[in-house]
């Protein structure tokens, strides 16, 4: 992407997230869309220079968001129903929105909708196929849970996927049933796929205006990078075409999934460019915090259960093998303490059998590591994309379901910095109801959750940690350090001009600041209306 001019941003503060020059006066950006220099304005400006005039305002490195489903979070935005809090409140507002879309839907198309949560529900339970039943009995319809890792659907489609009372659980899924052992229409982990694979796929279309939405959506919030962990392989195929169109506005880096379900998909060719980055791949090891279904040691409270492990040891050993074999960086969604500890030990079997000391391997979430886990991952390199966001937007389900001493290490950032791990803050959207970065941000200061009680309140960083979190580690993680991330000679210009300093505002105000400005390449991508 090429700016039109070059520009000289000056009077304001500059926070660059280059620990070398940790602020300067003014940034230029040169005509190729790379900072030019750093320095004074006065040995900075030159004939034809562009002056943005930053009025007191802070520039910083354009947000990274390093574990955000863009193609699911544009569906979200474009087609599926939104079952989130703020707009279903209730149970029956969530049936209610539903049957409309049904009402304008032909009898026997698929009926989907996203984002609810129980714990939030005044009802407090799960959707069950007889709530469903009362939107549609002619529409087959699966709503997924906020956290992707439950789904509810109705007795029709049910009865399409074939599911009845004689149907075993899938391996690293579960069916929930009633009393009488029949399906109440809850499906955990791989037991969705035994719907979602009669879902007629999103044509390639409507996948690229879904991430098309996205991004508009992203860059006014600040977010000029990020990472889709686990996209499939023909939202891959679309993210290609987006990019040989010079469509990708925000800087993608993909981690394609490897399992779906019962099937295995190929290694994705590799590729790296200026928008699109293709050079790692996605593990499920278990499922998740907030659906109680991340495999932990001891039984969640309410359940008494203690999750799913979503592969047998020796087969993710060997699939992991031939990616890390083959030069992949790989990425692991894994949350308990139970499913970490196999993680770990199957990244250090794979660098004891062919150590690449450059080849540095992430886990997504890392919720519940222990101290032998952080330093366990600090050997060998290993970075963390973890999500504080998660204290304020799913609090309360962590307080029904997680037993209370593992609170103190929840999503324990300080503890990951102090064992010496890289860490990239990210919102896993549209698992959580708003991915402005700046929730994130007071989260990981405050460490307070959806009620304003302290959360492992020992876990809390400094606001400029949070912020590298936020900037220059998720371009670690994504093995692009050297071309975005900070503000530094030679990088994109990817920029954000933000009403206030973030490392200046108390943590109770930083939702206050808002997004003047985003700039990728040095182009004006979003302003501020």
């Amino acid at each position: 992407m090429r700016s039109h001019a070059m520009k000289l941003f000056y009077n304001g503060v500059i926070h660059t997230m280059n620990p070398a020059t940790p602020t300067t006066d003014a940034l230029l950006v040169g005509d190729d869309g790379r900072i030019a220099a750093l320095g004074d304005r006065r040995g900075l400006e030159r004939p034809g220079v562009t002056l943005v005039d930053l009025a007191g305002r802070t520039l910083i490195p354009g947000f990274n968001d390093a574990h955000v489903h863009v193609a699911w979070l544009g569906m979200l935005l474009t087609q599926l129903v939104d079952c989130r809090i703020h707009v279903a409140p209730n149970i029956p507002t969530i049936v209610a929105r539903l049957a409309e879309r049904a009402q304008a839907q032909e009898s026997g198309t698929w009926v989907q909708g996203i984002g609810y949560n129980e714990a939030l529900l005044p009802e407090g339970r799960h959707l069950t196929r007889h709530d469903l039943d009362q939107a549609s009995a002619q529409h087959p319809i699966v709503v997924t849970r906020t956290c992707g890792h439950v789904s509810a659907v109705n007795s029709l489609a049910l009865q399409l996927a074939g599911i009845t009372r004689e149907t075993p659980d899938p391996p690293g899924g579960v069916i929930l049933r009633d009393e009488r052992g029949e399906p109440t229409g809850i499906l955990q982990e791989t037991a969705m796929t035994l719907v979602s694979r009669l879902i007629p796929p999103p044509t390639d279309a409507e996948t690229a205006d879904a991430i098309r939405a996205a991004h508009r959506h992203q860059l006014s919030l600040g977010i000029t990078s990020a990472t889709d962990p686990a996209p499939t392989p023909a939202q891959v195929a679309v993210y290609r075409r987006l990019e040989a169109a010079g469509e990708l506005v925000v800087r993608m880096n993909l981690l394609p999934n490897i399992r779906d379900g019962a099937t295995i998909n190929p290694l994705p060719a590799k590729s790296v460019g200026d928008t699109l980055r293709i050079d790692s791949v996605k593990f499920f090891a278990d499922g998740g915090m907030t659906s109680a279904t991340a495999a932990i040691s001891t039984p969640y409270r309410e359940t008494g259960t203690k999750g799913v492990l979503i592969w047998e040891s020796e087969e993710l050993a060997d699939q992991m093998w031939a990616a890390h074999s083959q030069g992949y960086r790989i990425g692991t969604h894994a949350n308990g303490d139970v499913a970490l500890e196999q993680v770990i030990r199957i990244y250090e079997l794979l660098h004891e059998r062919d150590p690449r000391p450059d080849l540095r391997h992430r886990i997504e979430h890392l919720a519940l590591p222990t101290r032998e886990h952080l330093q366990r991952c600090a050997r060998l390199g290993v970075m963390a994309a973890t999500q504080t966001v998660f204290l304020p937007a799913m609090g309360a389900t962590f307080r029904r379901y997680m037993p209370e001493h593992y609170f103190a290490r929840a999503y324990g950032v300080r503890a990951m910095l102090d064992a010496g791990l890289t860490v990239a803050l990210s919102t896993d959207a549209p698992v959580v109801p708003d991915d402005n970065p700046l929730i994130g941000l007071k989260a990981a200061v405050d460490r307070l959750d959806h009620a304003g009680n302290p959360l492992g309140p020992g876990q809390a960083v400094t606001p400029y940690e949070a912020l590298y979190a936020y900037t220059q580690a998720g371009a670690i993680l994504s093995g692009d350090e050297a071309n975005r991330g900070s503000l530094a000679p030679g990088k994109w210009a990817d920029l954000v001009v933000l009403s206030s300093d973030p490392l200046a505002t108390p943590p109770e105000q930083l939702l206050d600041l808002a997004v003047d400005a985003t700039y990728v390449g040095g182009t004006l991508v979003y302003e501020r209306g």
